[in-house]
């Protein structure tokens, strides 16, 4: 079952038939299902899913062979969940479904917990129950009739998972095929690869994110091109100054010419839309950025059956200020002597949390890196060892760490962009999208995700993404053929929410009973002295630990939602 799917086609010769499901249900998914279909006689279900240009999650199955083939879209724009059992195979969409299959109550997995502590999501193949598996972006598993109710353990083998496409391979295929470029010529590709993507991405009433950042003003800017009419924009402000950017998101809007709504995060906001996302993000959830998405959402379910967002550009085009700082920081790390980087590391692990509140802590931590994909897994980790928050998890292997797994070639920043777009992008942003407007009826589309601009994103000299400490240059470019200069070249603020401010005033009762002793003792999966530690120092003033926090809590809500006493 694919729970938003009722999109269902057979293929002329009656051999196939296809499912698909995925936040575009409600427009195109039906169409995919029979373009699907169609292919499949002539080409096969490889060919036919590579094909494929939609984000949706696929099932086909093949009744000469009596297989089930699932499949995952190339970016992992939406999630497919599965769950073998003795009785047979149930696979899903959403994770809630597969949790009620069996009678429900499956086993909360401590070491998928562990991923969400340190990322702040829970990358595939594993879930937060131990036995329910997602597949990776990109690939496929096969299931066949007769093996289906002979298997099904909670400690069977997930895969094995087949790539149907690759991003490693695309990613290598491209910076091999670069030729010599102007910028003002990857401008103009960029902006025409974008129009269509933006053109593509449309249906029914179409609004946008609008941050008044570069990628979310270069989306609204292209939907308006091709508008008779003013298009709908969505902005979101915080109530703390360092957050705030709806005022610069409306100005942005007025020069572009939109019709702009501007939402205000105020306290009441942030504690009831926190006290709804265990319910919305039915697999624990751990970015912030998702409090705000949800205040949209919420916005554009009234108005929009479509969302437009500027998800990817950071992560295609370099625009992230932590990329600049990994390989500045590696840069110097490798200048140090190898017996004084293991004596950093001896030094650090003793009191791994701590580098998270900067000085010489995070110096010591940073000095210990061996490589520069090692360097950047600890920027982007909330807990650098989350395996002590729990009492029972080793931690697995972290894929950013396997050299095998990087593409070769290119300059070593755009193995950084690869590590974003293999892992936060499939299992972190654009599960917040998914979830957060799907649980409002709006599908999230992101036109830089498209196959045409990703591809085109990796054949761009790396030059005209960092050029003389200036990112995403290639992007601000084109964003001056919309908008004055000026507005390109502002500081990024992102989308963070005010966390720290939160759970020191109106989210601190609904901390403290989260993060009560005995609770978390009775249930037996996180170490009650540890996290009282961590809450005790934040209350004390060491207010950086709230990256930390915040995943515990999460995980915590989730839980008690989805798994205490009053769970359906």
């Amino acid at each position: 079952m694919l729970d938003e799917a009722r999109c269902l086609a057979s293929s002329p010769d009656g051999r196939y038939l296809v499912a698909t499901g995925g936040s575009d249900v409600a427009a195109g998914a039906a169409s995919a299902a029979q373009s699907i279909a169609y292919l499949l006689p002539e080409v096969g279900v490889i060919e036919a899913l590579r094909r494929m240009q939609d984000p949706l999650s696929v099932a086909v199955w093949d009744e000469r062979a009596r297989t089930l083939t699932l499949a995952r879209d190339r970016m992992g724009q939406s999630d497919i969940y599965f769950r073998r059992s003795p009785f047979g195979l149930a696979f899903s969409s959403e994770l809630k479904t597969l949790r009620q299959e069996d009678g429900g109550s499956p086993e909360v997995d401590p070491h998928a917990i562990s991923q969400l502590f340190r990322y702040g999501y829970i990358p595939a193949p594993l879930t937060a129950y131990r036995g329910i598996y997602k597949l990776p972006a990109g690939t496929l598993r096969v299931f066949r009739l007769p093996e289906l109710p002979e298997r099904g353990s909670a400690g069977e083998a997930a895969g094995p998972f087949h790539p149907y496409w690759n991003l490693r391979q695309e990613a290598e295929a491209q910076m091999a095929s670069r030729t010599q470029a102007t910028l003002g010529g990857s401008v103009d590709k960029v902006v025409a690869s974008l129009e269509r993507a933006v053109c593509a991405s449309r249906g029914g009433a179409t609004a946008t994110l609008l941050s008044g950042g570069v990628d979310s003003s270069l989306i609204a800017a292209l939907l308006q091109r091709h508008s008779e009419h003013a298009v709908d924009t969505i902005s979101v402000g915080f109530d703390v100054p360092g957050h705030d950017e709806s005022e610069w998101a409306a100005e942005v809007a007025m020069l572009l010419g939109t019709r702009n709504t501007r939402l205000l995060m105020e306290d009441a906001n942030a504690l009831r839309l926190v006290e709804t996302m265990p319910r919305v993000f039915c697999e624990p959830y751990a970015d912030s950025s998702a409090i705000p998405t949800l205040l949209a959402a919420e916005a554009a379910g009234t108005s929009c059956s479509t969302i437009l967002t500027g998800d990817g550009g950071d992560e295609l085009f370099f625009g992230h200020a932590s990329y600049v700082k990994a390989l500045r920081n590696h840069g110097l790390v490798r200048r140090l002597p190898a017996p004084l980087r293991r004596a950093c590391g001896a030094y650090a692990s003793r009191s791994p949390e701590r580098a998270r509140l900067g000085g010489i802590a995070a110096l010591i931590a940073e000095a210990r890196s061996g490589s520069l994909a090692e360097t950047y897994l600890a920027r982007v980790s909330r807990w650098r060892d989350p395996s002590r928050a729990l009492k029972a998890a080793n931690e697995p292997a972290h894929p950013f760490l396997d050299a095998a797994l990087h593409p070769a070639g290119g300059h070593p920043g755009e193995l950084l962009l690869y590590l974003d777009q293999s892992n936060e992008l499939s299992e972190g942003l654009m599960t917040k999208s998914d979830r957060a407007f799907g649980a409002f009826g709006v599908q999230a589309r992101s036109p830089f995700l498209a196959p045409e601009v990703l591809s085109l994103a990796w054949n761009t000299p790396f030059e005209h993404k960092l050029h003389n400490g200036e990112t995403k240059v290639v992007l601000k470019r084109a964003l001056e053929r919309f908008l004055p200069e000026h507005h390109t070249r502002r500081p990024k603020k992102g989308f963070g929410a005010p966390v720290a401010q939160w759970l020191n005033g109106p989210l601190r009762d609904w901390a403290e009973d989260l993060l009560d002793p005995i609770a978390i003792r009775n249930r037996g999966i996180l170490d009650e002295h540890v996290v009282s530690a961590l809450w005790k120092s934040f209350v004390d003033g060491n207010r950086k630990y709230h990256t930390h926090l915040w995943p515990v809590l999460m995980f915590q809500a989730w839980d008690r939602e989805w798994n205490g006493k009053n769970a359906s």
